[in-house]
């Protein structure tokens, strides 16, 4: 299917103006409104999309923005850092760059995928909410002939507020080294900085649903074997003590668990479990299912204290920005001391949908 470039190319005219002045102007509109210049692109270059919202084209605005001003990223044709900076498009390399590191943000292990719900949220402090559902455990939900109340189940604000962190990482790239690197080096430790941004999300989920969101209390530890060891009988343990309808999704603990679990002698056998000819061929961990739970490396963990959440229900992500980048100091300081970054809260949203395993 042909890709319709018509609004693209009267788009490309601005682009140029606002690229030959350094005119950030669209990163400024697209932030007062709390969106991306991706996202502001779409507004004046909307893409086709489907009955459910979803994009049907193989580009988005900003790829056709790429496309019309010739700009290639990958391959043995891609441009070089410095094409980027003197050519017409030179106000879109902050969006490619955040583009990018977005794209490694996702690359090795997707925080979202540890999120029930991400929320938007203003101001510097939130209100965590959560489910009370002590009460609701009391009875079965049928009420008696002699007129017993059904059981409640109650959604009630925490007692204290939940300050919003701003997390991010500063990228001091010379100039000098970066501008003779075609985009398609150059991605790469974009990638590299997107997953570090993601891995630093995933140490304070971690830390969240282990020590409570400082209004929530601490994750129940639920370990009854014997101490200093962490067998497999352990681990169906610390899936078994989630109660209905929770269930133990992930595992979230540091190298040294996650290499304990991964020599459990139940993972030796391949026709048990399939997954490990993968791991032993690609040394890829992430397909591995213990007792139907995914394993996620967290760099900060704390040693024996192994973690498992139920992603559908344990952790609510309020934030108040999105990850952005600092547009004006990458055209003005050509990338040099520009920071990316995201403010954001983690707040337990259900107590019961977290256990901790500290051996």
């Amino acid at each position: 299917m042909s890709i319709d470039l018509t609004r693209a190319k009267s788009l490309k005219t601005t682009i140029i103006d606002h690229s030959r002045s350094a005119n950030l102007a669209l990163y400024h509109e697209a932030q007062e409104e709390g969106l991306t210049l991706s996202d502001k692109l779409e507004q004046l270059d909307p893409s086709p999309r489907n009955a459910e919202g979803k994009c049907v084209t193989e580009l988005d605005a900003f790829e056709r923005q790429l496309a019309v001003h010739d700009i290639t990223t990958t391959g043995r044709n891609a441009i070089t850092v410095e094409q980027f900076f003197v050519g017409g498009a030179m106000i879109l390399l902050p969006e490619y760059i955040l583009r990018e590191i977005r794209m490694g943000y996702r690359m090795v292990q997707d925080p979202t995928e540890l999120i029930a719900v991400t929320v938007p949220a203003t101001g510097p402090t939130v209100r965590p909410i959560y489910i009370e559902t002590e009460k609701a455990k009391k009875s079965v939900a049928k009420r008696a002939s002699g007129g017993a109340a059904f059981p409640k189940v109650q959604l009630l604000y925490r007692d204290k507020e939940a300050a919003i962190i701003d997390r991010g990482r500063q990228f001091d790239f010379s100039y000098r080294i970066v501008k003779n690197q075609n985009l398609a080096e150059f991605r790469v430790f974009l990638w590299w900085i997107g997953a570090q941004l993601a891995y630093d999300e995933i140490d304070a989920i971690y830390d969240i649903v282990k020590n409570g969101d400082g209004a929530s209390p601490a994750a129940s530890d639920v370990f009854s074997g014997t101490p200093g060891i962490f067998a497999y009988a352990d681990m169906v343990h610390l899936a078994s003590s989630f109660d209905v309808p929770a269930r133990m999704s992930h595992i979230l603990a540091n190298a040294s668990d996650i290499e304990v679990v991964l020599n459990m002698s139940q993972f030796q056998d391949a026709l048990t479990f399939p997954a490990s000819t993968l791991f032993q061929r690609s040394g890829e961990y992430g397909t591995f299912l213990p007792v139907n739970a995914k394993l996620v490396k967290v760099p900060s963990a704390t040693a024996t204290e192994v973690m498992a959440i139920d992603n559908r229900f344990a952790v609510r992500e309020s934030v108040s920005q999105p990850l952005m980048i600092e547009a004006d100091k990458v055209i003005e300081r050509k990338l040099e001391t520009a920071v990316i970054s995201k403010e954001a809260v983690y707040t337990v949203m259900v107590d019961d949908a977290r256990k901790l395993s500290n051996y």
